[in-house]
């Protein structure tokens, strides 16, 4: 497999998706952050309670998320809004809660990038409230391990064939990047393989999305990520021997990687230059 890149139209062709009304609470959410819509128990989700008590920008402003809002759905058919907020020793320094279901129970969990004002930051996984029940930290992954080292998640998926989730994430996407898999494994979210070099974010910047995941039919999906200078792209897949291989040399850009969406066989790559191009993975 190698890397495949042709010209495209803007948006790869691909027409925006309406977005539904979200409901008046998630008004007041943090500025700039997403309202994120579901289909299963979780209807919305956004962040809240924005705070400047953790000092670091690199999402383009030190107002941070406090707490984590979520309408869910009842029994009854109706919806309410359930809301985890976290210790003064802690934000969510993220804009988008991320919708999964990493257990196989057909029920949204959240998954959100934490961080502390000592440790640093982490993925946290949420079990989201229904009847009386409480919010759950179902699994964390370790913290960077000092302040203002922040990580980027990629996605999810089975990257090494053994049939469950895994989540893809980068660790300080702005100094030497490592991009990391993990196995869920509650309460714990634990590193299986790594590789360095790469980014999936501009230090200071809101877009968070510039690797994509691309699933495979032996079920070893590929991460497709810029290296650390954002000039090239490299297709990184799992090895039985417990690293990541690059499928070829870094594939180099005319310009560097403004943005990459996901499409079903590959991405749709925006550079500063302002064109589009349509990633595939070539056999």
């Amino acid at each position: 497999m190698r890397l495949s890149l042709e010209p495209s139209e803007a948006q790869c062709g691909v027409a925006a998706t309406a977005m539904m009304e979200p409901p008046a609470a998630a008004a007041q959410r943090l500025p700039h952050s997403q309202v994120v819509h579901g289909d299963r128990n979780v209807r919305w989700a956004w962040l809240g309670s924005p705070t400047t008590r953790y000092d670091h920008a690199a999402l383009g402003s030190n107002a941070l998320a406090g707490s984590l809002h979520a309408m869910v759905a009842t029994r009854a058919g109706s919806t309410r809004e359930v809301v985890y907020r976290l210790p003064a020793n802690r934000v969510f320094e993220d804009l988008v809660p991320r919708l999964v279901d990493l257990d196989g129970d057909g029920r949204d969990e959240i998954m959100l990038v934490e961080s502390d004002v000592t440790l640093g930051s982490a993925l946290l996984v949420l079990s989201v409230p229904h009847a009386d029940q409480d919010w759950t930290v179902m699994a964390r992954s370790p913290f960077a391990g000092t302040a203002f080292r922040w990580l980027n998640p990629v996605g999810l998926a089975d990257f090494d064939g053994d049939g469950h989730p895994d989540i893809a994430s980068v660790t300080t996407p702005h100094i030497g990047g490592v991009l990391t898999l993990y196995h869920f494994r509650p309460p714990q979210l634990i590193p299986y393989a790594q590789r360095r070099d790469v980014s999936n974010h501009r230090y200071g910047e809101r877009e968070q999305q510039l690797a994509v995941i691309v699933a495979r039919p032996d079920k070893r999906s590929v991460v497709i990520v810029p290296t650390l200078q954002y000039g090239a792209l490299q297709a990184l897949r799992w090895t039985p021997a417990g690293h990541f291989d690059a499928l070829q040399e870094p594939y180099r850009l005319a310009a560097q990687v403004r943005r990459m969406t996901p499409l079903p066989d590959g991405g749709c790559l925006l550079l500063e230059d302002a064109s589009w191009w349509r990633v595939k993975l070539a056999p």
